[in-house]
């Protein structure tokens, strides 16, 4: 602010010393002219002064252009030089007081946004709609939703299955998933940035499968964590940086087919936490190198509301360990939120675009202050014969958070879905 100040008063002045040259100017002229007239009439008696003869008014001009002409021009050349300076000076000094005014105005919170399964297998149901209702992603999700999808800082979903043509199908399995590579453009449609692969059917149809997934998910430029070639890769953080403030995502499931699946240092696969060790540890390094660590868990039992004992204790070691969210999945319906040491737990988002069940889902938002607090928010959200859509109606949105109070641990949610902790 002083240096705008400084800046005004070095204008100001300018402005005062051009005019007051004018001034001294005009006084000059004044004084030339009655001099002149004086003299010619001190010279000759006859001459009125008030003549306003052609000659005499043409003797007047000519005498103003001679002194304007030599002397004035001069200060006012150098006026305006020094004019020209300070303007220079203002606008150089512009930037920097932008600058001062950018950095004093508050940051935006950067926007974490998640979702639960999604199934984009050859026969599943939402493949199907895509392909017959052909509106891209729209045919299946509403425009609502999708944008606040792709306006997300980062968005992030549960991928359970794999991209591949190739592999062979775990015939003991009661379901396998498998999409074809050129699926992967439906993730892209969404604003999906990174995805989980640590689930019970990443690996549906082998190593071959996998490893096809990891390099459909390469090739478009989407974030994987929680499997990999091996299992250093499989239980590496992945960081996003959004200004100064880097956030980090682990992924594990408690979950799993055959011991085959777990990455080894040789083998692809991913990582587990039926035994928390390794999954705590790298939470531990993420923590280290990072200003907000997501842990994303596949665990729970299927279509029940109710977290088993597990899953509630798990999510109190991981945040002990350095997460400071838990989003859970695999349920295929929605549990309850929870927050442990002012921290987010989601136990499971459910279905996203999975089948066509009517269900209760949700997309949930966390956001990251520029102070470092957080705010949580759950947007509702209704599956229905393969359409997900947001809640708008105001009588289905009350039952929604109604029914999510009911399921979540000392919480409530406002009108608009922001998550707060109950005070006792």
């Amino acid at each position: 602010m002083r240096r705008k100040k400084n800046n005004l008063n070095r204008v100001l002045t300018s402005v005062i010393l051009v005019m007051t040259s004018v001034l001294i100017v005009l006084i000059a002229i004044t004084y030339i002219d009655t001099n002149i007239i004086n003299k010619n009439t001190e010279n000759d008696p006859s001459i009125n002064i008030d003549d306003t003869s052609d000659n005499n008014t043409s003797t007047d001009n000519n005498a103003s252009e001679d002194v304007i002409g030599d002397d004035t021009e001069d200060v006012i050349r150098d006026s305006s030089d020094h004019m020209q300076e300070d303007t220079n000076e203002n606008v150089g000094s512009t930037d920097d007081d932008i600058e001062d005014v950018e950095d004093s105005l508050p940051k935006e919170p950067i926007v974490l946004t998640f979702a639960g399964d999604v199934n984009l297998d050859e026969d599943s149901k939402p493949v199907a709609r895509y392909d017959r209702e052909n509106k891209k992603i729209l045919g299946g999700i509403s425009q609502d939703l999708v944008d606040e999808m792709n306006k997300a800082d980062i968005f992030m979903l549960n991928n359970e299955f794999a991209y591949s043509t190739r592999g062979s199908e775990i015939l003991e399995k009661s379901y396998t998933f498998r999409a074809h590579p050129k699926r992967v453009d439906i993730l892209k449609e969404m604003g999906v940035d990174i995805v989980s692969l640590a689930n019970n059917h990443a690996l549906d149809f082998g190593q071959e499968a996998l490893l096809d997934t990891f390099t459909t998910l390469d090739e478009a430029g989407i974030d994987y964590v929680g499997a990999g070639i091996n299992m250093d890769r499989a239980k590496a953080p992945i960081y996003r940086t959004i200004g100064d403030t880097t956030i980090a995502y682990v992924a594990a499931s408690h979950v799993i087919y055959a011991m085959d699946w777990y990455a080894t240092d040789e083998r692809p696969g991913m990582i587990g936490t039926y035994d928390p060790t390794l999954f705590l540890a790298s939470i531990e390094e993420a923590k280290k190198n990072s200003d907000f660590v997501v842990a994303y868990v596949h665990w729970g039992k299927e279509r029940t509301h109710d977290p088993v004992d597990y899953q509630k204790n798990l999510a109190k070691k991981y945040i002990d360990a350095g997460a400071d969210a838990v989003i859970g999945c695999h349920p295929h319906v929605m549990q309850g939120l929870e927050f442990y040491k002012g921290k987010t737990i989601a136990y499971s988002l459910g279905n996203y675009w999975f089948n066509a069940s009517k269900r209760e889902s949700g997309l949930l938002k966390i956001y990251v202050n520029p102070d470092g607090t957080t705010d949580t928010q759950l947007l509702p959200v209704m599956n229905d014969n393969t359409y997900t859509n947001l809640i708008k109606e105001e009588k289905e949105r009350e039952a929604y958070y109604k029914f999510m109070e009911s399921i979540s641990f000392n919480v409530e949610y406002d009108e608009n879905g922001f998550v707060f902790e109950k005070s006792n």
